[in-house]
């Protein structure tokens, strides 16, 4: 009876450290799955226009005007704003200094206008996560369109 109550603890135990962990998961698969559908979104706006969006300088304050200007400059291309929204952000209530939620969690790099300038560095990322939720620092995309979490491209860089 003691054995049978032992097993039952110790599969309780790891059943429960698997079940906290899922959620996290999850948004992992979700948010690299959202930088996927930005990279496709980006490679079709380059094709359409011959160069990198050309966003508009914005300052601080005018936080809601880069999110806006984001949100619509890739709605054309199928970016909802939901796809600009990482999930373990959200689940996790992430917000900024100035107490409100970003509505865009993905940093797109500032290429110039050049056609070949967003492929002339193939290990620049396109875009990068704004927070770290999952571990080993935020998820970033490649040129080619694989997606690392900080810590692993970094160190992919060193020589």
């Amino acid at each position: 009876m003691i054995a049978v109550l032992a097993i039952l603890a110790v599969l309780a135990f790891l059943v429960a450290g698997v079940v906290t962990r899922l959620p996290g998961a999850a948004d992992r698969v979700r948010c690299t799955a959202n930088l996927k559908s930005l990279h496709v979104a980006f490679q079709n706006y380059m094709q359409d226009n011959g160069h990198w969006p050309q966003q508009p300088r914005f300052t601080v304050a005018e936080q809601s005007k880069y999110e806006d200007w984001w949100i619509n400059e890739m709605k054309p291309y199928g970016i909802t704003q939901a796809i600009w929204q990482c999930p373990g952000i959200l689940r996790l209530g992430k917000i900024q200094k100035n107490g409100k939620s970003p509505r865009v969690h993905y940093s797109p790099t500032m290429f110039d206008e050049k056609p070949e300038t967003p492929r002339k560095w193939p290990r620049m990322p396109w875009i990068v996560e704004i927070g770290s939720v999952h571990g080993h620092g935020p998820l970033c995309i490649l040129p080619d369109g694989s997606v690392h979490d900080w810590d692993t491209y970094v160190a992919t860089l060193q020589p």
